[in-house]
């Protein structure tokens, strides 16, 4: 098989093999999950669905790489993953596995978007890691934080398991948030005394910290230029040259997961949750709501 395929059309891409959190909890071996916005469970040679063909994951995913040696592409980039290394894969990154040894190991978070505006991770202090992956997707750490992190998914799997109905998913996510800042500091050690931000990256930076305090209540581009004292299209560039998204993008989806993460948890009625996000109308929410989403908030909201 060829190290890679290109595809060259947002149709290609579609044609992709597609793989849900909810399919991973079914299909792969020693799975432990949270509904379908949670999953860990473990790889190796003989258990990984992304060695015959690409795929497509939608949510995000942490590959903790533990024994052996692997060669992956992501979007067409293929990248060496030795022991102690972390993977981190963005929703819809292509992804293939395109030799592996025979003694590869591995552990792996899977989590959907929704969780992570869940559990409300601080934006200022995660966007560099966003940043950083999005550019080089694998990180080599030492043996002293991959344990840090692992004990924590033992943690988090045992949580998992536990029959224990009570303040688990409370504890599931914090135990989640742990591990997120734990590879926060890993980014930040890593990054100390390297080179500064370029322009189209402090410009991101700024944008995603002013659309975490107003994506509630301004979903137009123009309004977070004018605070940047920028046009919206000088906006729009920077911001994908950084991130692959459009401005526009990134604040539709902060507001859909806004939505997403009240109608399944705030007790709110549609018609609150639609003046809550700044909308003129229940009407006009639900059309926005179901533009982005496929579906009408409330069978979302009956959904559960």
């Amino acid at each position: 098989m060829p190290q890679s395929v290109k595809y060259k059309s947002a149709a290609a891409r579609e044609n992709l093999k597609k793989v849900s959190i909810s399919r991973i909890k079914k299909e792969m071996a020693d799975v432990s999950y949270l509904s379908d916005d949670l999953v860990i469970t473990s790889l190796d040679a003989q258990h990984n669905t992304t060695a015959q063909y690409p795929v497509t994951i939608d949510g995000f995913s942490v590959v903790v790489m533990m024994a052996g040696e692997a060669t992956v592409s992501i979007d067409m980039k293929n990248h060496v993953v030795r022991p102690n290394s972390i993977v981190f894969f963005n929703p819809g990154s292509i992804i293939r596995t395109v030799k592996c040894s025979a003694n590869a190991a591995a552990f792996v978070l899977a989590f959907s978007k929704s969780f992570v505006n869940e559990i409300q991770i601080d934006l200022s202090a995660s966007l560099p890691v966003y940043m950083r992956f999005g550019k080089n997707p694998v990180l080599q750490v030492s043996q002293q934080d991959v344990a840090e992190i692992r004990q924590v998914f033992r943690l988090v799997k045992s949580m998992l398991l536990s029959d224990k109905e009570r303040y688990r998913h409370e504890i599931i996510r914090s135990l989640f948030t742990t591990a997120f800042y734990l590879i926060i500091d890993i980014n930040q050690r890593e990054e100390h005394g390297g080179q500064k931000q370029g322009r189209c990256e402090v410009l991101f930076s700024e944008f995603m910290k002013l659309l975490e305090a107003h994506h509630k209540s301004q979903r137009n581009v123009s309004f977070y230029a004018r605070q940047l004292n920028i046009t919206p299209k000088y906006l729009s560039a920077a911001v994908k040259e950084v991130s692959g998204k459009t401005a526009a993008r990134w604040i539709d989806e902060s507001v859909i997961l806004e939505a997403k993460t009240l109608l399944k948890y705030s007790g709110m009625s549609i018609q609150e949750i639609a003046y809550h996000l700044n909308f003129s109308t229940q009407s006009f929410f639900g059309k926005y709501f179901k533009q982005h989403t496929g579906t009408s908030p409330s069978r979302y909201k009956r959904r559960g």
